[in-house]
């Protein structure tokens, strides 16, 4: 079974990983259903390739999008998200954050009063 890495998202090409396929693996990069061309697989050393995804610009704007990676079998290998814009504001690791901060704050508070009692 092919293993996947995600390696790094930047300036639009998503890279990653892909060890334990012996021949050049025919993989397949699908964004709501629809394939996207232009996914280079490039030999490192032995069972290893490296993927590059050159993202649509669809994917690239506000909201969640996922993508979805898969050998030409149809086996799903791997998969990313993309989450920009708006949507951020309503995420969950966001309200996270804002509740560590006001945490942070009230121990503050806390601390100094019984700091002068």
């Amino acid at each position: 079974m092919s293993k996947l890495t995600h390696c790094e998202l930047r300036n639009g090409i998503w890279s990653g990983r892909l060890e334990d396929s012996a021949d050049a693996p025919n993989v397949i990069a699908t964004y709501q259903g629809v394939e996207i061309a232009d996914m280079s697989v490039t030999p490192i050393s032995g069972n290893i390739w490296s993927l590059e995804l050159p993202l649509p610009l669809e994917m690239l704007s506000d909201g969640v999008h996922s993508c979805l990676i898969s050998l030409e079998t149809g086996e799903k290998i791997g998969d990313f998200t993309v989450i920009a814009g708006e949507v951020l504001a309503d995420d969950l690791r966001a309200e996270i954050a804002r509740l560590r901060a006001e945490l942070d704050l009230l121990k503050t508070v806390v601390r100094r009063g019984l700091a002068r009692n």
